[in-house]
């Protein structure tokens, strides 16, 4: 998957289109927001030192670095999203609609395909734990979604280059929510390995 989907700067035209979310979007993309933040938290509550920083192989992520990276990545899409704004509208795709939305969503969220991460959002050991790792993600999630709540950009007739072909900046934003859950079944994958370490309620 790439990360760096925004940088399209093609000639077109501006265009006066219809690009604001509607309310149907708008309540998908929520949904999708709260979703996916809630599933984050609730992987990471109650995790011990060596839960935290357990290793299922040693080119494997820890659940400390798994949720690095999905804090990173907020401000990095959504950065690309707000980008992408800036190059010139043009009438609104035929993509741009819920049923290519949800389709994206399952593709980011399928571990099956394997991507590398850019080196701007691989993680480096910054959260020395799952509270300071929670505090982090839950203030800037806040963010994308007060932005979700009350954005009316026209997010749908700025386009550029996406994961599976093009993608409007709303789809930008839906690729924000499918990539934590993405990860967070990464995280849900390290607690399932044999040599997890037991909590200490369970010894």
């Amino acid at each position: 998957m790439k990360y760096a989907l925004f940088v399209f700067a093609a000639a077109l035209p501006l265009l006066a289109a219809d690009g604001a979310m509607n309310p149907a979007e708008r309540a998908f993309l929520l949904d999708q927001l709260e979703s996916s933040k809630k599933e984050f938290l609730a992987s990471i509550q109650g995790l011990t030192p060596a839960q935290w920083t357990f290793k299922a192989g040693p080119d494997r992520w820890s659940i400390q670095e798994c949720a690095e990276h999905i804090i990173l990545a907020e401000d990095y899409i959504f950065g690309g999203t707000q980008r992408l704004l800036k190059v010139p509208a043009v009438e609104r795709p035929a993509n741009s609609n819920l049923e290519v939305d949800k389709k994206l969503a399952a593709a980011v969220r399928d571990r099956s395909h394997k991507v590398s991460a850019p080196e701007a959002i691989v993680p480096g050991g910054k959260f020395a734990t799952a509270e300071d790792a929670a505090k982090e993600f839950a203030s800037r999630r806040a963010k994308t979604i007060e932005y979700a709540k009350t954005s009316n950009d026209d997010l749908r007739v700025h386009v550029g280059p996406g994961p599976v072909g093009p993608m409007d900046a709303y789809q930008g934003l839906i690729l924000l929510a499918a990539h934590s859950s993405r990860h967070t079944a990464q995280i849900l994958e390290v607690k399932a390995s044999p040599n997890y370490p037991k909590s200490a309620s369970a010894e």
